[in-house]
C-alpha cells in the first residue's frame, strides 16, 4: 500500500510519495484518403496526435500492484497508468481504456477477477483483465482513493485520503455508501479483511480502528500500538495481523485480532517507513521500507533480515504475488518492478515495456544521440533517434537528474540533487559509457541547471540557496559567484550569444538576474516581470530571452518575453492555458516549444500567440518535464511518467527519409496505423506482415509493397515528398489494377513485374536518402 500525502511535485516544488503529464497532387490524394486533409501541413502533424511515444526508458513509480483470477499481474503507476503482465513480469503492456487519470493509487481484484483501480479521481473497475476500465462513483463523494479490501463474500470497502474515510459497496461498485460511523479519522491508509470478514483500517495518525459489522460501526484499537501512523497491512492464515508504521515506527503484531498489539523490530534496522506488507502462502512475511528495500521475516514477525540482494531500487511502495508464486515488489523514483523467485533472496529487475518513467531533462549532442536524464534512475541514451535506449549510469552515484549540458568536445555534465548523500555534478567524457563526481566536495546543493559557454565555462544553478557556481576547468574546480544574486535558489540559466548570463531564480519573490561579466557580478532584471518564480529560460538568435515562470496559489504564470537583455518584460501568454511552465527549447527556425504542467505549447511567432500541442502525450493532461529538438527539427519531450516522447513530424525542415528496415524494427515510431495501398487500405498489423514478407517466391507486388510502405510512412513523418512523387502514383496505380489484397503473386519476368521493379528500385533509393539533399548515409 503507498503512501499519498503530498507536498507537490508539480510547479517548483516537488511532488512526493511520503513517505516523507499533377502527379504530386495524385501521390498526395492518396495519402490523404488516410492521413486527412492536412497531411503535410507544418508543423503540426497530419495524424491524431503531435506526439508518439518512444517505448522508453523503462521504468516507473509502482504504487500499487494486485494478481487477478485470471492470474496476471497488474501495476499501478504514477502518471503512466496500469500495466498488465501475462507471463510473469517477463512483458509488460499498458492497459488504461477507459481511465481518465494516469495516477493509480490502489489496485484490487475480487475472486470473479474483476479489477479496481484507486485514484483521485474515484474509482475504475475493469471486468477483463484491464483492457477496458469504467468509472464507478456513484455515492463517492468524496474521491481520494488510497486504499482497497474486498471481505470473503465480495464486498468492497475504499479507504480516502484525509476528509472521506471508508465507502462501501454492495453491488461490486456500482454504487457507495460512507461508512465511519465511530471513525474518528478519516485518513485511511491501509484495509484489510481477516477470514471471518472483520475489516480493520489503518489511519495516518489516530492508529488502528475494526469494524465487526461489515463496516457499520468502527472501534479504536490501539492498546499496545505507540506508533499513531499507521500505513500499510497484512493479515496471515491463522489472523495475525501486522501493522506497518510511518516515520519508522516499525511493525506491529496482534495476535488477538487487535485488542492488542506487540511491536516486533527485531533485525528491522531501518528508521524510514513501512510502505508495505505481504505474506506468502508458506507464512513468511515481507515488509517493503522506504529507502531501505526489503526486510523478510520467517518466524511470524518475531525477527527480520534483509532480502534485496538484486534489489538496485530501494524505495519500496508497493508487493503482489504472482500466480506461480513468484514475489513482486513494485518501486519508487522510478524503479518499476522487480521478481523474486526464491522467496526473496534475490531479485531482479523486471520492466520490459513498463515504460512509466519521470524524464526531467533531454539533451542532444552533436553525433544525433539523445540523452534522458530521469529522477531516481538515472540517465538513459538513445542512439537512434530514441527507437531504443540504454542505461548508462557506470560511475553516475547521483540517480534524481535535472539538468544536462553537453560542451564542444562532447563531455557530457549532468546535474542532479542530493539524495542518500550523493549529487551534484557529474562528468563524462566517453558520451555517457562511465561517469565521475566532478563536484569536489564544493557544491553542496542540488544542481538545477547547467549551462557551458563558448569559453568552455560551465555554470551550474542551485538549489536551494547556494546560487551559481562556475568551473573554468572543465569541472575540475568549481567557485561560487553570487554577488549581487540576492535569492540563491537558482531553477534556469541561459545565455545569449554575447555570452550575457541569465539566472531565474524560485520561490524567494526575485525572478531574473543577469550577469554580463562571466558571472563575476549579477544584477536583478525584473521591469515588468509579474510572475517571479522562474522555471525555464531560453535565447533565440535575435537576442529576445523567455521565460516560463510558476504560478502562485492558481495566479500568474506563464511565459513572458525580454526583446532588450532582460531590461523589461512582457507577459506573452495569448492561447497559452498552463500556469506553469518547466522548460522551454528552440528549434533551427526560432519556434518556441514549451513544457508545462498540463502538457506542451508550440509558438511560431516568437511566442505571440501559441497553440497546445500535447496531443498523443502520456499521461493525459499531465506534467511534461523538459522539451528539446533533434538535428532534423523532431520535437521531444519528457513526461512525469510516461518516459520520452517524440513529434510525429519535424518541426522544422523536410525530415530525412528512413529505411525499410528501420520502420519494420521499429514499429512503435509508426506516424500512423493504417495506409492506403492501391486501391486497398491496410491496418498496422497488415502493413507489417506485408514489410515481413519481403516478397518471397519472387512476387513483385509484394517487394513493391514493402518498399512503399516505408516511402509512404516517410511521408507521414514529415520527408519530402518530390524526389518520390511520381513513384509512388506508378506504384499505387500498379497495385490498383488487381483486385483484393496482397499479394497479387505477379511475376518479375512479366511487363507489370518488370514496371513494379523500376519502382522498387527508385522507392528504395528514396527510403535510403539518397534521393534527399543532405539525408544520403
Amino acid at each position: 500500500m503507498m503512501n499519498t500525502k503530498f507536498s507537490s511535485r508539480s510547479g517548483f516544488f516537488r511532488w512526493r510519495l511520503f513517505p516523507h503529464p499533377g502527379a504530386i497532387l495524385a501521390s498526395v490524394f492518396l495519402l490523404q484518403g488516410v492521413l486527412g486533409p492536412d497531411a503535410f501541413a507544418r508543423p503540426r502533424s497530419a495524424v491524431e496526435n503531435f506526439w508518439t511515444s518512444t517505448g522508453g526508458p523503462e521504468g516507473g513509480d509502482a504504487l500499487a500492484m494486485v494478481t487477478n483470477a485470471s492470474g496476471a499481474t497488474f501495476v499501478g503507476t504514477q502518471g503512466g497508468g496500469v500495466f498488465r503482465s501475462s507471463d510473469n513480469g517477463a512483458t509488460w503492456v499498458g492497459v488504461s481504456n477507459g481511465l481518465t487519470t494516469s495516477d493509480i493509487r490502489a489496485l484490487a481484484a475480487n475472486a470473479a477477477g474483476d479489477l479496481f483501480a484507486g485514484t483521485f479521481s474515484g474509482v475504475f473497475r475493469s471486468s477483463d483483465d484491464g483492457e477496458s476500465w469504467t468509472a464507478i462513483n456513484q455515492g463517492l463523494d468524496f474521491p481520494f482513493v488510497i486504499s482497497f479490501a474486498v471481505s470473503p463474500d465480495g464486498v468492497l470497502f475504499a479507504g480516502t485520503f484525509e476528509g472521506g474515510g471508508v465507502y462501501r459497496s454492495l453491488d461490486n461498485g456500482e454504487t457507495w455508501t460512507l461508512m465511519i460511523n465511530g471513525l474518528t479519522n478519516t485518513y485511511v491508509y491501509a484495509l484489510a479483511v481477516n477470514a471471518g470478514g472483520d475489516i480493520f483500517a489503518a489511519t495516518w495518525g489516530s492508529g488502528m480502528f475494526r469494524s465487526t459489522d461489515n463496516g457499520e460501526t468502527w472501534v479504536e484499537i490501539n492498546l499496545g500500538l505507540t506508533e499513531p501512523y499507521v500505513i500499510s497491512l497484512a493479515i496471515n492464515a491463522g489472523g495475525d495481523i501486522f501493522a506497518g508504521c510511518d516515520f519508522g515506527g516499525g511493525v506491529f503484531r496482534s495476535t488477538n485480532n487487535g485488542d492488542s498489539w506487540t511491536p516486533v523490530d527485531n533485525g528491522l534496522t531501518t528508521s524510514n517507513n513501512v510502505n508495505a506488507l505481504v505474506i506468502t502462502a508458506s507464512g513468511d512475511i515481507f515488509a517493503g521500507i522506504y529507502g531501505d528495500g526489503i526486510f523478510r521475516s520467517t518466524d511470524n514477525g518475531d525477527s527480520w533480515t534483509a532480502a534485496d540482494d538484486g534489489l538496485s531500487a530501494t524505495f519500496v511502495l508497493s508487493f503482489a504475488i504472482g500466480a506461480s508464486g513468484d514475489l513482486f515488489a513494485g518501486t519508487y523514483f522510478g524503479g518499476g518492478v522487480f521478481r523474486s523467485s526464491d522467496n526473496g533472496e534475490n531479485w531482479s529487475e523486471q520492466n520490459h515495456g513498463l515504460v512509466a518513467t519521470d524524464v526531467r531533462v533531454i539533451a542532444v549532442n552533436a553525433n544525433h544521440d539523445i540523452f534522458a536524464g530521469t529522477y531516481g534512475i538515472g540517465i538513459f541514451r538513445s542512439t537512434d533517434g530514441g527507437a531504443s535506449w540504454a542505461k548508462v549510469n557506470n560511475g553516475l552515484l547521483g540517480l534524481y537528474v535535472r539538468a544536462l549540458a553537453i560542451n564542444g568536445n562532447g563531455d557530457i555534465f549532468a546535474g542532479a540533487d542530493f539524495v542518500n548523500g550523493a549529487g551534484g555534478v557529474f562528468r563524462s567524457t566517453d558520451n555517457g559509457e562511465t561517469w565521475e563526481e566532478v563536484n569536489q566536495g564544493v557544491i553542496p546543493s542540488d544542481v538545477r541547471a547547467l549551462v557551458i559557454n563558448a569559453s568552455g565555462d560551465i555554470f551550474a544553478g542551485t538549489y536551494p540557496f547556494f546560487g551559481v557556481y562556475r568551473s573554468i576547468d572543465n569541472g575540475a574546480s568549481w567557485t561560487a559567484v553570487n554577488d549581487g544574486l540576492t535569492c540563491g535558489n537558482i531553477w534556469s540559466l541561459a545565455l545569449n550569444s554575447e555570452g550575457d548570463i541569465f539566472a531565474g531564480s524560485a520561490g524567494c519573490g526575485a525572478g531574473v538576474f543577469r550577469s554580463i561579466d562571466n558571472g563575476e557580478h549579477w544584477t536583478l532584471v525584473n521591469n515588468g516581470l509579474t510572475s517571479t518564480d522562474i522555471g525555464a529560460l531560453v535565447t533565440n538568435e535575435a537576442g529576445d530571452i523567455f521565460a516560463g515562470t510558476y504560478s502562485q496559489f492558481g495566479v500568474g504564470g506563464g511565459i513572458f518575453r525580454s526583446t532588450d537583455n532582460g531590461d523589461t518584460w512582457t507577459e506573452q501568454n495569448n492561447g497559452f492555458t498552463a500556469l506553469d511552465v518547466n522548460s522551454l527549447a528552440l528549434n533551427s527556425a526560432g519556434h518556441i516549444l514549451a513544457a508545462a504542467n498540463g502538457g506542451a505549447f508550440l509558438s511560431t511567432d516568437n511566442a505571440e500567440s501559441w497553440s497546445e500541442v500535447s496531443s498523443g502525450l502520456v499521461p493525459v493532461g499531465g506534467n511534461a518535464w523538459a522539451v528539446a529538438f533533434d538535428h532534423e527539427g523532431f520535437a521531444l519531450a519528457g513526461t512525469a511518467g510516461g518516459g520520452v516522447f517524440r513529434s510525429v513530424q519535424s518541426t522544422t525542415a523536410n525530415a530525412c527519409p528512413r529505411s525499410r528496415q528501420y520502420w519494420q524494427e521499429n514499429p512503435a515510431l509508426w506516424p500512423v496505423d493504417s495506409l492506403l495501398l492501391g486501391a486497398q487500405t491496410y491496418g498496422k498489423i497488415q502493413l507489417k506482415k506485408i514489410q515481413e514478407a519481403k516478397g518471397g517466391n519472387g512476387d513483385a507486388s509484394l517487394r513493391l509493397a514493402g518498399e512503399l510502405i516505408a516511402a509512404k510512412l516517410n511521408l507521414a513523418n514529415g520527408s519530402d515528398p518530390a524526389p518520390v512523387s511520381d513513384t509512388l502514383a506508378d506504384a499505387d496505380a500498379l497495385l490498383s489494377d488487381f483486385a483484393g489484397e496482397l499479394p497479387y503473386f505477379v511475376r518479375l519476368g512479366t511487363p507489370t513485374g518488370a514496371a513494379m521493379a523500376n519502382d522498387v528500385a527508385a522507392l528504395i533509393d528514396y527510403n535510403l536518402g539518397n534521393l534527399t539533399p543532405g539525408c544520403a548515409p
